[in-house]
């Protein structure tokens, strides 16, 4: 769910690596999907590790709305026409997309089970295109950056007339796409995907960057506080009541809670920034390697799985949910040091020889 910051999954690094609540939240939004995951592998493997952590689904609605949010960070002031903005795009986001995808074909030809082992058809040609589909991708967290691209897009038509124009032109044209889904009814995943309401969130995030920017909305630690608490109330409550369609509207039901932590985050940074605490150091290294841990975290899981259970250990809940975590945090830091890192080097190098 990286740039989805991504999760880094959006963003420039020169332009947002001094908003510290938005790193930790890039941090927090991944582990919350690692979480679901593992909900999932425990549940595949026969024991109770995380049973019913639902919840962990909305790291990625956190995700785009940070990506709404850093495309506005990281474009503001700057002289960018689409050609510009798009390489950047692609050279922050394809090169580990494509490498993992590429691990994940290299399985899929030795023992395709183990490839979206949840179920449905993979597509060689489509997870390396991002288009989408309906079948699934050799790396199950792709379909995330198809949604971020067609963003990306959108904004980035409208990027030569400035921030502010590409958010408000981006804005109309995803409500469009919206309302569309809203009004009509068509069968097919090409359909179901360009009126996601899921776009919402994009939206989400750069309305949060204007109201900001304009000092609309100002640093407040007790309104903070209580907005995180508040839209974390209602998540939990969501998942507790289980309500109806959640998928179906999650652009609302998942992304407005999440949009209240997050514009909560963001005006606690005052805060954050003055803080030495541990915890604060150890989910900024997070959110650094975001992005890393987001794509690798499915691969790890399901090998460190495949050997808890050759060992014998996969039915110890607990034990379970612990390695699977400790284990996938530390390889997304790893990843994210010795080839996220380099990989982004050398593709920066590469583009800019042909741009």
């Amino acid at each position: 769910m990286k740039e989805t910051i991504a999760p880094q999954h959006s963003g420039s690094r020169k332009n947002d690596a001094n908003i510290e609540s938005v790193q930790i939240l890039r941090g927090i939004a991944a582990l919350l999907v690692v979480l679901l995951h593992i909900a999932i592998k425990g549940a595949q493997y026969g024991n109770d590790a995380l049973k019913g952590f639902t919840i962990g689904e909305a790291g990625v609605d956190l995700f785009f709305i940070i990506s709404g949010y850093i495309m506005c960070v990281s474009t503001i002031g700057r002289q960018l026409n689409f050609g510009q903005f798009m390489l950047h795009r692609v050279r922050r986001i394809i090169p580990l997309y494509w490498l993992t995808t590429t691990l994940g074909l290299l399985i899929f030809f030795y023992k395709p089970e183990i490839i979206n082992t949840s179920g449905g058809e993979t597509s060689i040609w489509a997870s390396y295109t991002l288009v989408p589909n309906g079948k699934r991708y050799l790396n199950s967290n792709g379909w995330t950056l198809s949604y971020e691209f067609l963003y990306y897009i959108l904004f980035g038509l409208y990027i030569y007339r400035g921030t502010y124009k590409a958010m408000q032109l981006s804005s109309v044209l995803l409500l469009v796409l919206v309302m569309a889904g809203l009004l009509f009814s068509y069968p097919g995943p090409t359909f179901q995907f360009f009126t996601s309401n899921l776009f919402l969130e994009f939206i989400y995030g750069m309305g949060v960057f204007y109201l900001f920017h304009k000092k609309l909305i100002r640093p407040n630690t007790a309104l903070g506080v209580s907005l995180c608490i508040s839209g974390a109330l209602v998540l939990v409550a969501e998942t507790v009541f289980e309500l109806p369609r959640q998928q179906e509207y999650r652009g609302w039901l998942w992304g407005v809670p999440m949009l209240m932590v997050f514009t909560g985050f963001l005006q606690l940074e005052g805060f954050i920034k003055g803080s030495s605490a541990r915890l604060k150091t150890v989910l900024l290294e997070v959110g650094n390697s975001s992005y890393s841990l987001y794509l690798i975290h499915p691969f790890t899981l399901s090998a460190t799985a495949i050997c808890l259970k050759w060992l014998n250990l996969a039915a110890n809940a607990y034990l379970f949910a612990v390695i699977l975590f400790s284990v996938t945090v530390v390889a997304g830091y790893l990843v994210y040091m010795y080839i996220e890192r380099p990989l982004v080097a050398v593709s920066k190098q590469f583009l800019a020889k042909r741009s």
